[in-house]
């Protein structure tokens, strides 16, 4: 194997040996061992690139898995600001204001003791109702109980400012020491109050120091700016479909909040001398490109830091472009290291760094194939982008186009298994067949529906090891190591399902042998 080995900062000059397998997932499973808090990295890829390339790309997907962290949980310091839409909106129909009580009780309600908290009352301005007089309350018996009564006081009475809001939001988090900070944002309008640019300059400023989950409320909310609020803010937005329905909802929120244990995470990317990274985005369980995120310590280097975690599995789509002139055909080559260092104060070790591997083929079926998850994530963006325009289709006008793009999100979500996509594709459309795509347009289209299906369009869905039907041309690589021929002159890697070797028809399988 030939590697030209990305040496991480602390390690001596030299060679480090690279943690690789050859059946398409390199590194193994990257746990960090034992029974404890671990994390598990692993790289998923097809190695084979054709030799003829010239420059080219090579992807991968870099799924991060965290578990046992419930009992450091317990122990970490957390902030929880709870921002209210209380425009005078809210208050028609009543169901709005009285779910938005509802739910704040609810979420101070689950809040660990010794979590800082306080509640925001949104209007043209931005005030904390509680604690009174201000400032942040330490969150127990006591204060859980008094803060539940004056949510259930909370008015109805002003405009919208969201980002005087959210601004205030910052300004209680930085207030008191925390490694976990979450902000709960419910709105049911656009933002109309803050002077033009505010909002924009306000993200920038909040996006370093806590992380914040939104949801819209009625149908008056704008599915675009909540969804660049909760991107920047690395949070998730979602509608709220039934009023009654909120309380459980910032229940789940806070709960998952409360469950963080570590500050963060430090992905590293370390490509091999003259190599360069194209990007890294996130797929799951949300679509983001990090790659403007991240900072580049030098020409080879590129790195991000992530937000907390609990318990919980990300994916990550890596690309590096690669160049055979100067490597060997048919050997293994490291393109690139993945590294995870944790972030603040824990002694949970990084898993092991793990290798993103080219091997050069003239094979053209080796290096046709295109990794399972890939081809999943491929087709998961392709879902969101059709929704995105066929919405952006039917307030153009253009019903033919909206239809024939909800049509193919509707084949994409039937494909890739999303009950939720499906669903919220339902408020749009009446499907016909959901594997071909067949749909008509519902008349009329609620804006509720239209918000409800835009907002998600940013989540995935999570890969299960099944192929991605409904997506003609994708072939995806068969289960199982590659074979190597075991005629010793020979040594050709062949794909798993493969009977003989394409070079020297030795048999590669027992029952291929006459």
């Amino acid at each position: 194997m030939s590697q030209d080995h990305p040496r991480r900062d602390d390690e001596p000059e030299g060679d480090r040996p690279a943690d690789t397998e050859s059946d398409g997932d390199t590194g193994g499973d990257g746990d960090t061992g034992g029974d404890g808090p671990a994390i598990t990295l692993r790289v998923h890829q097809n190695k084979y690139l054709p030799a003829a390339a010239g420059r080219t790309e090579m992807h991968a997907v870099i799924s991060v898995e965290t578990r046992g962290l419930g009992p450091a949980a317990a122990r970490t310091a957390a902030s929880e600001v709870i921002v209210i839409d209380c425009s005078g909106s809210m208050s028609w129909p009543p169901t709005k204001i009285a779910a938005a009580r509802r739910a704040t009780a609810t979420a101070v309600g689950v809040l660990r003791d010794g979590t800082h908290f306080a509640i925001i009352e949104g209007t043209e301005q931005a005030q904390v109702v509680y604690p009174y007089p201000g400032g942040m309350a330490v969150a127990g018996p006591d204060t859980r109980a008094a803060a539940a009564r004056v949510a259930a006081r909370l008015p109805a009475i002003g405009g919208t400012a969201i980002g005087a809001w959210l601004d205030l939001a910052r300004r209680l988090h930085l207030s008191r020491p925390a490694a976990i900070r979450h902000t709960l944002l419910l709105t049911d309008g656009r933002n109309e109050h803050d002077a033009a640019g505010y909002l924009d300059k306000v993200l920038d400023t909040c996006a370093p120091h806590f992380t914040c989950d939104a949801r819209g409320i009625g149908d008056g909310w704008d599915a675009t700016e909540l969804k660049e609020i909760t991107r920047r803010l690395h949070g998730r937005a979602d509608a709220v479909l039934d009023d009654s329905a909120l309380a459980a909802e910032f229940e789940e929120m806070t709960r998952a909040s409360m469950a963080k244990a570590l500050s963060g995470m430090r992905i590293r990317v370390r490509t091999r001398a003259g190599g360069r990274i194209g990007f890294v985005k996130q797929v799951h369980p949300t679509r983001a490109d990090l790659t403007g995120e991240g900072t580049r310590p030098d020409a080879r280097t590129w790195e991000c830091r992530t937000d907390a975690w609990g318990d919980e599995s990300r994916e990550f789509h890596l690309c590096v472009l690669a160049d055979p002139e100067g490597d060997p055909v048919g050997e293994d080559v490291e393109l690139a290291a993945v590294d995870l260092v944790p972030v603040g104060d824990t002694e949970l070790p990084p898993p092991p760094a793990r290798s993103v591997l080219v091997q050069w083929s003239d094979d053209v079926l080796l290096s046709s194939r295109v990794d399972p998850r890939l081809a999943h994530y491929g087709a998961d963006s392709d879902l969101g982008h059709a929704i995105t325009a066929g919405c952006d289709a039917y307030e153009a006008g253009d019903r033919e186009e909206a239809r024939r793009q909800w049509g193919r999100a509707v084949r994409l979500a039937h494909g890739l298994g999303s009950a939720k996509m499906l669903a919220r594709l339902r408020g749009l459309v009446h499907i016909i067949d959901a594997a071909t795509g067949a749909v008509r347009i519902r008349e009329p289209i609620r804006p509720l529906d239209l918000n409800s299906a835009m907002i998600v369009t940013e989540e995935s869905v999570r890969f299960t090891g099944v192929d991605v039907p409904g997506v003609p041309g994708v072939p995806t690589a068969p289960a199982g190591p590659d074979r190597i021929c075991p005629n010793p002159s020979c040594r050709r890697s062949a794909p798993a399902t493969a009977a003989y070797c394409q070079k020297c028809d030795t048999p590669l399988r027992p029952e291929a042998v006459s």
